[in-house]
């Protein structure tokens, strides 16, 4: 054996056990000092045609007359993920003239696909081949090494560099797609969530039956997903089923990425190999030297014994050496690529010499019976396309229709303009141009006097009239329903609102509609206003209409003092009834329960505010709390809610949370009044208080102030509302809560929203990092209580088990 720095040692362990590895490296150090040396653990060890598990480790020396090498090392951390591991390695060890990168990386704590990146993006070029760490399926530790460290989570590469080395590299995969394509909706990195709408779990039992889903992932070599990644045929196994239907797979599989399922055929896979051999033989100019294997745990295990066969074939090139890995490096089409259930080779040679291996000496490849299920999977392929083809021919027919329908929906069959959800749909587009609402005066009286047939004719009448007024404008006209028309106009700086009014007003006073010998005198009513980002155009010009109509004006245009009256009158009602409340002691706390998830038990209440009317009627907070603020009697409510949630609490001994704003802790009053109740009460360990989370802190330093001190009492801070407003990460770590409540508006849609379901899980995962707990408010029906239950909410509070009362639900 050489030992010189042109001597590359690659070390396959069968064995995990970190003092083994380390004899290994002292050897090395002692006897092949300047040699460099990448070792892994492994799925399996192949030397030439034999196969050993558990039972020995290998060592396969290449010496280089030509080559130059150089190793390097990295570990993951905080600092480093492995996409900076790939990238750290690569800017180490790749030159102008690097051939090719042998790399292994651990299979559990590395992400390959990561890596696989991080290598392309400092050397795109460079041939990536190697694989992932094994440790013979057990999935509990891997490792990866060189001559000095020994890496658990990690990477270790090799760079050859030369202007003389022949790198040729195969991969065969081999799997037979089958059924229809199917596109994953909903992944991050290598968990599929959902495919075609459906979670991944049930795609399984849908299209492979219901015991397959129920065998995931002990079944999951033998039907992985398929799919096509620059240029190359790519499968993915099964590693991980999660209890919310998602999977976790042997590598990333892209959101939107078209995949089918893939069925194994051990006799078609060995037939393949042949064919494979050929291509390399074929394409390998020079001699082959050095033969490395790097093949998929996964292939091995649905081999089986065959996989010691896959080697006898291999034999013909020569003695091969390497292991069977948790995933494969591979470089094709200018691509590096992780791969999985595939078997790639990387052939070495130094020599100029011409290969002399001919096909002629090739075995001839053995006659592999045709097993039923290649010729089912054929069949499910023919059949598949022959509904594609079909659903190809329905899909254009829809597209012919699709115009008939969107008329349908959109226009007005009397005049065909566009109809009211027309409008509705433009609005955004008509932000800052007018709104008039044209309506026809007495048009009851008309159609009972001339009939239903000569009021429809006098409805066309008024449409072609509009349209020819304003064909020459940016404009567009509306048929609204019954007796009603919406023009959308953009106002020129040389003329006002009115102006266009009344010169529509005019063309309708000099229109003489004829109808036989009869002329029918028609006017109309005109409401107009601006329309804008908040979407009230559309009701502001309705009300003004309706304004017009009432003091019998032609038209009238929106102002804003026309609704500020109406919120006026309703103001002064609702803040002269809000103090009548608090003089009459008609404030008052209702409890809702908050249960636990798990045990269904009331583990405490919310006290929300409500105000009980003289009539008896009782209101909820939305519908006073802001003119409170506003009059200033909101400290004094805080103050009720306090009071007589706290003397609850003492009677009743049950633990209670209440909510406060910004406004209150900043209440430097009502802060004070807080202490004194909670010390008066005796209720600190009780006591819960939520901190609305939609509203930005606008002192941080008296909010720290604030929590700090209520803590020193015993008192548990919840972040309340949290997923709405200015809520954010950050806002969680300053606040250092107890409890985390997630906003209504998540919770109730989350049945319905992949996004809310989404974000609800972010959260949950983000407050169990933080030892804190989370409540699933607005719990609303079983579908919702299962769904939260099954991300891992803590808490949950809503109708669906009880709704706020005034007094307690005690179980």
């Amino acid at each position: 054996m050489h030992d010189s720095d042109r001597t590359l040692i690659q070390v396959f362990c069968a064995q995990t056990d970190k003092e083994h590895i380390e004899n290994i490296q002292q050897f090395f150090q002692e006897y092949f000092p300047k040699s460099f040396l990448v070792g892994s653990t492994t799925d399996g060890i192949v030397e030439g045609e034999k196969l050993y598990l558990a039972s020995k480790s290998l060592a396969v020396f290449s010496y280089f007359e030509k080559t130059e090498l150089s190793v390097a090392t990295c570990k993951i951390t905080d600092m480093c993920n492995s996409f900076c591991c790939g990238e750290t390695i690569t800017k180490e060890i790749v030159q102008d003239n690097t051939r090719v990168v042998i790399a292994f990386g651990d299979g559990l704590n590395l992400n390959g696909e990561e890596f696989v990146k991080g290598v392309s993006s400092v050397a795109p070029d460079v041939i990536l081949s190697g694989g992932l760490a094994g440790d013979n399926g057990r999935m509990e530790k891997t490792y990866v090494f060189d001559k000095e460290e020994i890496i658990q989570a990690g990477a270790v590469g090799v760079a050859l560099h030369s202007e003389n080395l022949h790198v040729f590299n195969k991969y065969s995969f081999d799997w037979t797609a089958i059924g229809k394509k199917l596109r994953v909706t909903k992944a991050i990195k290598n968990r599929v969530y959902e495919i075609d709408g459906m979670t991944a779990v049930e795609i399984y039992a849908k299209y492979l039956g219901r015991e397959v889903a129920n065998a995931l992932p002990r079944i999951g070599i033998e039907f992985p997903l398929v799919f096509e990644q620059d240029g190359v045929e790519i499968g993915r196994a099964v590693l991980v089923k999660h209890n919310d239907g998602s999977l976790s797979f042997a590598g990333n599989i892209p959101e939107g990425s078209q995949v089918r399922f893939g069925i194994g055929n051990a006799e078609k896979i060995l037939q393949s190999v042949h064919y494979h051999i050929s291509e390399l033989v074929q394409e390998s100019e020079y001699e082959a030297q050095s033969i490395f294997f790097y093949s998929c745990m996964a292939r091995r295990r649905f081999l089986q014994k065959d996989a010691n066969s896959e080697l006898q074939i291999l034999k013909y090139l020569g003695n091969v050496y390497g292991f069977y890995t948790y995933g494969e490096f591979f470089h094709a089409k200018q691509n590096n690529q992780l791969l999985n259930e595939t078997m790639t080779l990387l052939s070495l040679s130094e020599s100029d010499t011409p290969s002399k291996k001919s096909l002629e000496n090739l075995s001839a490849e053995k006659n592999y019976t045709v097993k039923p299920e290649y010729a089912i999977a054929n069949l499910v392929n023919a059949v598949t396309q022959e509904l594609e083809e079909l659903n190809s021919s329905l899909e254009e027919k829809i597209k012919q229709n699709t115009s008939v329908i969107y008329k349908q929906v959109y226009f007005d069959k009397l005049t065909k303009l566009p109809n009211r959800l027309s409008l509705i749909k433009d609005l955004d587009q008509c932000v800052g141009k007018a709104i008039l609402l044209v309506n026809i005066d007495d048009f009851t009286t008309i159609n009972d006097f001339y009939g239903y047939t000569i009021g429809d004719r006098l409805i066309v009448h008024l449409a072609h009239l509009l349209e020819r007024k304003f064909k020459d404008e940016d404009a567009r006209v509306y048929k609204l329903p019954s007796d009603e028309f919406a023009v959308v106009i953009a106002i020129s700086q040389d003329r006002s609102v009115e102006d266009v009014i009344e010169e529509l007003l005019k063309l309708v006073e000099n229109e003489k509609y004829r109808v036989d010998d009869d002329v029918i005198d028609f006017t109309v009513t005109i409401g107009a206003a601006t329309a804008n980002r908040e979407k009230t155009g559309l009701v502001n010009a309705d009300m003004t209409l309706k304004l017009a109509k009432k003091n019998r004006k032609e038209y009238m245009v929106f102002q804003e003092e026309m609704k500020l009256s109406e919120q006026y009158e309703h103001n002064i009602s609702m803040a002269k009834m809000i103090r009548e409340a608090i003089d009459g002691d008609r404030i008052l706390p209702f409890f809702q329960p908050i249960y636990d998830a798990d045990t269904l038990k009331i583990v405490k209440y919310e006290a929300l505010v409500r105000l009980r009317m003289d009539t008896g009627e009782i209101i909820s907070p939305f519908r006073f709390l802001g003119i409170a603020q506003k009059i200033k009697a909101y400290p004094k409510i805080t103050e009720i809610m306090v009071k007589k949630t706290f003397q609850i609490m003492r009677e009743t001994g049950v633990k209670c949370t209440i909510n406060l704003d910004f406004e209150d802790i900043f209440h430097n009053t009502t802060k004070r009044m807080i202490f004194e109740n909670i010390k008066a009460y005796g209720i600190a360990n009780q006591l819960t208080i939520e901190m609305l989370e939609n509203q930005q802190i606008s002192d941080e330093e008296k909010f720290t102030s604030f929590i700090e001190e209520v803590r020193s009492y015993g008192v548990k801070i919840a972040i309340d509302d949290f997923g709405s407003g200015f809520a954010n990460f950050e806002h969680i770590a300053k606040i250092d809560s107890d409890l985390i409540k997630i906003d209504g508006s998540l919770v109730k849609n989350i049945d319905k929203d992949p996004n809310a379901r989404c974000i609800v899980e972010t959260i949950v995962t983000f407050a169990q990092k933080l030892n804190q707990k989370t409540v699933a408010e607005f719990v609303h029906s079983k579908e919702v209580f299962d769904i939260v239950k099954e991300i891992g909410v803590d808490f949950v509070q809503g109708y669906y088990f009880a709704e706020p009362k005034i007094d307690l639900q005690i179980e």
